[in-house]
């Protein structure tokens, strides 16, 4: 492994751990050192959402940390459709339970405080559960390999 991809990961799992306490800073009465940090969180429908619409606040990092970060928050039954990420992505269950599924596989229950990683170029999608809300980080490293691709929404059946 050469030390730029080290260095790139590095910065990608703090970039993350930053969002992690700024979630949390609520909750525990930390004090932000950087309030500009994360967008205004904003409704996001149609396109990349089934079931509904989901709450995301991106977190600007400089281009050297070639790491994207948001945290996303999902209404019951609402989910992402099928994607990947050219560059892989880490999701971390802030609250609630999370349901997860690469294409081909079963899908996954992570609870809260549970993460996942998602290999690059993996098709899957991920959400709330049907019954109750849940709210995520994710990490989407290695973002000069590339964006996410979209693919077709997640039916019902594989929903459920």
């Amino acid at each position: 492994m050469n030390s730029k991809k080290i260095i790139v990961n590095t910065s990608c799992y703090l970039t993350l751990v930053i969002l992690i306490i700024v979630s949390f800073s609520s909750i525990v009465n930390a004090q932000v050192i950087q309030d500009s940090v994360a967008t205004q969180p904003r409704r996001q429908s149609g396109g990349f959402f089934t079931g509904g619409n989901a709450t995301v606040s991106w977190i600007s990092s400089p281009p050297e940390i070639n790491c994207g970060v948001a945290k996303v928050s999902f209404p019951a039954g609402v989910r992402t459709i099928w994607h990947s990420h050219a560059g892989g992505q880490i999701i971390v269950v802030v609250s609630g339970i999370a349901w997860y599924q690469e294409k081909g596989k079963a899908k996954q229950i992570i609870p809260q405080g549970g993460a996942v990683v998602c290999p690059p170029n993996v098709m899957h999608w991920h959400g709330a559960s049907a019954d109750a809300p849940m709210v995520h980080t994710v990490a989407t490293p290695n973002l000069n390999k590339g964006g996410a691709t979209s693919g077709d929404p997640v039916t019902e059946q594989e929903y459920r």
